[in-house]
């Protein structure tokens, strides 16, 4: 035999003699589909209809579809902002609760097809199916279960209604990334004009292994999104945060949208450790601030700062960010929305703009093999990683920059297709001779980000450790992100003081009313009183750079230091000043014995005021027990004889428990306040209030 071919020969059989295999996969794991989901990490829930022009959450399904006719509708333009903001995909809601449709159903006249725009023959979710592809973003529906419009709802022939829609949409608009459906389900509507209140077997009713399987039928690649999933999970609030701890899995069992028990809700954002299925959590809220998913005249956008809040507890704990996007009445993205959403994709791209480990000499204290070597984990592709051996569940990997070096974030990816492994993580850098531990945390999965103080070292090591067989790590980097200034923070005391918390070479600026000029922003120096509350405006700017927020609006109530509870349900509990007393985590709840509705708050301001809108801030400890959900507010100036100056539901409170303020028809002058409950979102019988406050004119 040759030499040649004899050395080939045994160098063939050391090779395969010493092959590595693989890591086993380890517990539930993941589609393809849900495989391609993580990977969008942004996309958007669209929200437009007849909502955007009666400036309604929940519509009651009795809206003259007349009123929908945009004089600008340009689905090219949403595409193209969500595009260039480094969106994904964009999920139009095509029917809310009001039973309304963006599309022109075959099975309903209470859509486009009654609208005078484009005389009726529009098709809101056709053209934007359209540009979705013009701009290569990816398409989602959501199709409310919930019809206060539609008359056979809460009878059987309601769900043959809703299969065939859902047909309809699954095969008419080309390929499909999400199907959304929420548990908002019966209550009060118009229902064909019967004006009533309708409950529903929310477990049975819909059948939901039926709309499933429609969906899975017609779109095999879409992922379906509830709070049980199957595909993902909701994240239990609409505050756009994840779980600092997040696992992929969970065990949903034999439960159904909407009508998930409180336990099984407080793990909907951590998920469970070796959970059932694959379901992982998506993070959604709006880029409206205060939240809001539709339009409303003159409503703020989220600051910079805030979103890059968003971006950190939500693609940075492991979860795709659904930020809500509210078309204007014109049928476009307003200029203030896009102006915020390329500011955040700019900011996002800065922050993660060049990894200093591609350039660091990366050792592991284990390695599985040359195929799994620890220098996969800075090459930019998701499809290699590192691993260690069986049987080595922690592990460290070391980072030498060769010179000291700054940074202030860590980027960490699992190679999740094999599932989720690693329980916790330490980053530490050397100092003095010693490795200090300079952040930590629990759970990668998909990515893991962590924002901290700037450090200068020339040696940083990560620690991971896992319950599983072995440990895996796809991506790691590591980033000097440029410095935000802070947002503005203001707070107003009881006696109306003006403060906010401040940070050295930052100034604020601000100015009061609805709708100040330049010109009118003065520098905040203490003390400033608004004793009649209002609009402020701030933005904060660095006193070195030059580099300014955006400016930040906020509304105050008069001040309520002579505040007095006089009555709540007749008594005057101990605890009564709870709802006046200014510190959002307190609240006042109904006593016990009187389980059951109208329950009423009175209050004396101690003066005659002028206002002309009232807010109710429900408890934000979490639980929904006695958040109201029908009210009547009535306003009194000798507090005998009084006046109902407004009443209604606040819609979506349940999900979205922030302050609401309820503006007057017309302004009024009164002492005394009530306020009454009707009803609560989970009919508990019992009402609460965190914080009651009215309005100056």
């Amino acid at each position: 035999m040759k030499p040649k071919l004899l050395l080939y020969l045994l160098v063939f059989a050391f090779t395969a003699c010493h092959q590595v295999d693989p890591p086993q996969p380890y517990g539930a794991l993941p589609s393809v589909a849900q495989l391609a989901w993580h990977e969008m990490e942004y996309f958007s829930l669209v929200c437009y209809g007849l909502n955007t022009y009666t400036e309604e959450e929940w519509a009651y399904g009795d809206v003259d579809p007349g009123l929908f006719n945009p004089s600008d509708l340009n689905t090219d333009q949403w595409a193209q902002t969500a595009s260039e903001a480094g969106m994904k995909g964009l999920i139009l809601v095509a029917k809310h609760h009001d039973g309304f449709c963006l599309w022109p159903s075959q099975y309903t006249d209470y859509s486009v097809k009654a609208t005078p725009w484009k005389n009726g023959a529009g098709d809101v979710l056709g053209d934007l199916a359209q540009s979705c592809k013009k701009y290569g973003l990816k398409l989602g529906v959501y199709l409310s279960p919930w019809d206060r419009n539609h008359a056979e709802y809460g009878r059987p022939e309601y769900v043959n209604y809703y299969y065939r829609q859902l047909e309809e949409l699954l095969t008419s608009y080309g390929d499909i990334f999400e199907f959304w459906i929420d548990g908002a389900n019966g209550g009060t509507g118009y229902y064909g004009g019967a004006n009533e209140r309708r409950n529903i077997d929310a477990k049975n009713y819909y059948g939901y292994d039926s709309i499933f399987s429609i969906v899975e039928k017609y779109q095999p690649n879409a992922v379906i999104f509830s709070d049980i999933g199957p595909g993902t999970r909701w994240v239990g609030n609409e505050d756009g945060i994840g779980g600092e701890t997040n696992w992929n899995t969970i065990s949903p069992g034999d439960k159904v949208p909407g009508v998930s028990d409180s336990e099984y809700v407080k793990k909907l954002s951590t998920g469970e450790e070796g959970g059932a299925k694959w379901i992982p959590a998506e993070v959604n809220t709006t880029l409206l601030w205060p939240k809001a998913w539709y339009y409303h005249t003159g409503q703020p956008v989220r600051s910079l700062g805030n979103l890059m809040d968003l971006y950190y507890t939500s693609v940075g704990r492991g979860s795709p960010l659904n930020l809500g996007l509210a078309i204007a009445p014109s049928g476009l993205v307003r200029k203030a929305d896009r102006r915020a959403l390329l500011k955040f994709g700019e900011q996002v791209k800065r922050e993660f703009d060049s990894n200093l480990l591609e350039q660091a000499r990366i050792k592991a204290d284990n390695d599985r093999g040359t195929k799994f070597n620890s220098g996969l984990i800075a090459d930019k592709n998701n499809e290699t990683y590192w691993a260690t051996s069986d049987g080595v569940n922690s592990a460290t990997l070391e980072f030498d920059f060769g010179k000291p070096t700054v940074f202030n974030r860590l980027l960490l990816q699992e190679y999740i297709a094999l599932g989720q492994r690693v329980d916790s993580f330490s980053l530490e850098i050397e100092k003095d001779g010693k490795f200090v531990e300079i952040a930590h945390g629990t759970t990668i999965g998909y990515k893991r980000l962590l924002r901290f103080d700037e450090v200068s070292t020339q040696k940083a090591r990560l620690k991971l450790s896992t319950k599983a067989p072995c440990l895996m790590l796809s991506n790691a980097g590591i980033y000097h992100a440029p410095a935000l200034v802070p947002d503005p923070l203001p707070e107003v005391d009881l006696q109306g003081n003006l403060s906010f918390a401040s940070t050295d070479g930052i100034s604020i600026y601000y100015a009061l009313g609805e709708d100040p000029d330049s010109a009118d922003f003065k520098k905040y120096t203490p003390p400033l009183a608004i004793p009649e509350g209002g609009k402020l405006h701030c933005f904060a700017q660095d006193d070195k750079t030059g580099f300014r927020t955006e400016v930040i609006t906020q509304e105050f109530g008069v001040a309520r230091k002579n505040w007095k509870v006089i009555s709540v349900d007749g008594q005057i509990p101990q605890e009564s000043k709870l709802a006046i007393d200014n510190d959002t985590k307190s609240f006042l709840i109904s006593e016990e014995e009187k389980s059951k509705h109208p329950h009423e708050i009175v209050i004396d301001m101690a003066r005659p005021t002028n206002i002309s809108a009232f807010s109710y801030l429900a408890r934000q400890d979490g639980e929904k027990e006695g958040i109201i959900y029908e009210y009547e507010f009535l306003c009194s100036a000798d507090g005998s004889n009084w006046n109902l100056m407004a009443s209604g539901t606040f819609s979506n409170i349940e999900n979205n428990p922030n302050r609401r303020i309820v503006r007057f028809d017309e302004k009024v002058t009164a002492r005394y306040l009530k306020m009454r409950s009707l009803s609560d979102v989970r009919q508990s019988g019992k009402a609460s209030w965190a914080e009651v406050e009215v309005f100056a004119d």
